[in-house]
């Protein structure tokens, strides 16, 4: 009898882990800013319930875009300073926690993010390191094209602390131009919490589903991400965007703006 109990409660602990396991997706987004100027990044979304319409939300963005070597006139390497999403109408999100990942390497010329000084200087993280107050929860973006969506998770201060592709520093030595003061090669996860949420929105992959507000001859679109930096002389910038629903991807690049950076 004894022996029968035990195999029942074995039998029920996977269950009982299953339920709180993160469901997770990963989405490529790829288009081109004024140049032309190819660019790309990487979302991997870990959707985890933490009760009736609640969850908790893990982020984790990559700028994919490539190298762009140094050459005259110098050619910007795109900064990723943001990316923007939907909730379903009603949800209520709270940003918790911002944070470096392991094996990203930061660079700095000098400067203050919030106030707080980032010595001059490059690491390669051997830890995660939060940086909650480096990055901020934006409400109503509009991406030219793209449409509006909910929100969007941004660097604090225009260009700081943005992500570059891993590949612009190896063994922190440059191997193209970067225009801003403070960078980072690699990887940023963002954490939020959910709530409010309907039965239906319950996994990752219902935020491919849900699109942007559009008007006139904008597009739809699930996800979108900001680059700055680009361009001649980092001058430039652009927002590139997904499709919304399971249809090709299609993203270009949209708009031009001068030395919005700071």
């Amino acid at each position: 009898m004894r022996f029968r109990v035990l195999l029942l409660l074995l039998l029920a602990l996977p269950c009982a882990a299953t339920g709180a396991r993160a469901d997770t997706t990963t989405e490529s987004v790829s288009g081109s800013c004024p140049g032309p100027q190819g660019v790309s990044f990487q979302l991997t979304i870990d959707f985890t319930p933490t009760g009736t319409g609640t969850a908790t939300v893990r982020f984790t963005l990559e700028n994919t875009t490539g190298v762009y070597p140094f050459q005259s006139p110098a050619l910007g390497n795109p900064v990723l300073t943001g990316f923007y999403f939907n909730v379903p109408g009603g949800a209520a999100v709270s940003y918790v926690e911002g944070r470096l990942l392991a094996g990203s390497t930061l660079v700095s010329t000098g400067g203050n993010i919030n106030g707080t000084p980032v010595p001059a200087g490059c690491t390669t993280l051997v830890t995660d390191v939060p940086k909650t107050e480096w990055y901020t929860l934006v409400a109503g973006q509009a991406t030219g094209q793209y449409g509006i969506f909910t929100n969007g998770l941004s660097t604090a201060e225009g260009i700081k602390a943005g992500l570059v592709d891993p590949e612009v520093y190896v063994g922190c030595v440059a191997q193209g131009d970067v225009f801003s003061p403070i960078v980072v090669a690699g990887r940023v996860r963002y954490t939020i919490d959910l709530a409010n949420l309907p039965p239906s929105f319950d996994s990752a992959q219902d935020f491919l589903s849900l699109c942007s507000t559009v008007h006139g001859q904008q597009s739809p679109s699930s996800l979108a991400g900001k680059f700055q930096a680009t361009g001649v002389n980092g001058e430039d910038s652009c927002f590139i965007g997904e499709d919304c629903l399971p249809t090709p991807t299609r993203a270009t690049g949209w708009g031009t703006l001068k030395r919005i950076y700071r």
